[in-house]
């Protein structure tokens, strides 16, 4: 008896029927690493990182560090009216061979570069900032000076980086402008409430009743001068100096004032009270005398019961007196030559005087006077 065989399962042949198989289940694909992950959301949040970081650098030259934000710089030290602190910034102060290589006077006086003579600056705002090339930027203010709307462009330069990509700026062309004063018929003036004596800041002149004087000054900024003194007196010449490198005008022309006048009056009374002291017909130095033909006995006395009222106005090199007539009293006895009879002369003696004022270095005020050359006896 045959004992039955378990059947073998054999592998199936090409083109043979074979005995069918369930196919093995396929592979389940393998997963992102977690550190993959994260290195790819790193990269990803450090390009931000550094993009914004660019960002935040061309934001920080452009408002912070740029061209327009060194002007800014310049202008709010005015602002504060620390001007030393201008002057300590890059290419703004001049030495006498960059005046003259700025085509400024070369022998201009530095003293209004300084807080008392600061003019305020209100309303500042930046308006432009035009590339011209070569490193070169014409930035461009607007503001407000003493209640004036003023626009001034200045250049400047980069002058190199630092902590790589910040940069550095010099002005390429100084803000200081140069203002050529003409002071009329004295040497004092005032800028801005700062009061100077032009002998004290010209080196290439004498004293002189007319002066010229050319002074720098920080631009921009409105400039008041003007002759404010217990003497003399002017007009205000207000000077917007809105350009920088460039000479701006402006004249101080000063008048006496009434203190003036009555010091002048009284340099006059005492003048001639001098002339009165001299016992003499013709007194020296003296507006006023007298020719007697005949023989004096004593000595002559002269005395002045009004004296004249002068004015003033200018003259070449001083204050002159205009032509005013005035009477100067005279008592003395005459001896005749004829018969020596003595007859007492006991007259006013008129006369016409001209003369010179002069005010001096401690304020005192002094005449000089003499005959009207061109008085009729």
């Amino acid at each position: 008896m045959t004992t039955p065989q378990t059947p073998i399962q054999m592998p199936g042949q090409p083109g043979a029927a074979g005995t069918w198989s369930e196919p093995p289940a396929p592979e389940p694909r393998t997963s992102m690493s977690d550190r993959s992950k994260a290195t790819i959301i790193w990269a990803v949040v450090g390009a931000m990182l550094i993009g914004a970081a660019f960002a935040a650098i061309g934001a920080l030259n452009r408002d912070v560090y740029g061209a327009g934000a060194f002007v800014g710089n310049y202008l709010s030290k005015l602002q504060a009216r620390d001007a030393a602190g201008a002057l300590g910034i890059p290419g703004v102060a001049l030495d006498k061979d960059e005046l003259e290589a700025s085509g400024l006077p070369e022998g201009s006086s530095n003293a209004l570069l300084r807080k008392a003579a600061l003019p305020e600056l209100t309303e500042v705002t930046e308006v432009e900032v035009a590339d011209e090339g070569g490193g070169v930027h014409a930035v461009t203010y607007s503001y407000e000076s003493d209640g004036t709307y003023g626009e001034s462009t200045f250049l400047v330069k980069s002058s190199g980086t630092r902590f790589p990509l910040i940069p550095t700026w010099s002005f390429e062309e100084s803000p200081i402008a140069v203002v050529n004063l003409a002071v009329e018929h004295s040497t004092v003036f005032s800028v801005n409430g700062f009061d100077l004596d032009t002998r004290a800041i010209s080196t290439e002149q004498a004293p002189a009743f007319d002066n010229i004087v050319n002074v720098q000054v920080f631009t921009p900024g409105a400039y008041i001068f003007e002759s404010t003194s217990d003497l003399l007196e002017s007009e205000a010449d207000a000077v917007l100096v809105d350009q920088p490198a460039r000479v701006h005008e402006a004249v101080v022309t000063a008048v006496p004032t009434e203190d003036f006048v009555a010091a002048a009056q009284e340099a006059v009374n005492a003048q001639l009270d001098a002339c009165t002291e001299q016992k003499v017909l013709q007194p020296t130095g003296c507006p006023f005398g007298i020719v007697i033909d005949d023989r004096i006995s004593g000595d002559p006395t002269w005395s002045i019961d009004d004296y004249p009222e002068v004015t003033i106005e200018a003259g070449t090199d001083a204050w002159e007196i205009p032509a005013v007539d005035g009477d100067a009293h005279l008592r003395v006895d005459v001896q005749s030559l004829f018969d020596g009879s003595i007859t007492p002369y006991d007259d006013d003696v008129p006369f016409s005087l001209v003369g010179s004022i002069y005010v001096m270095s401690d304020g005192t005020v002094q005449a000089t006077l003499e005959e009207d050359p061109n008085s009729v006896e």
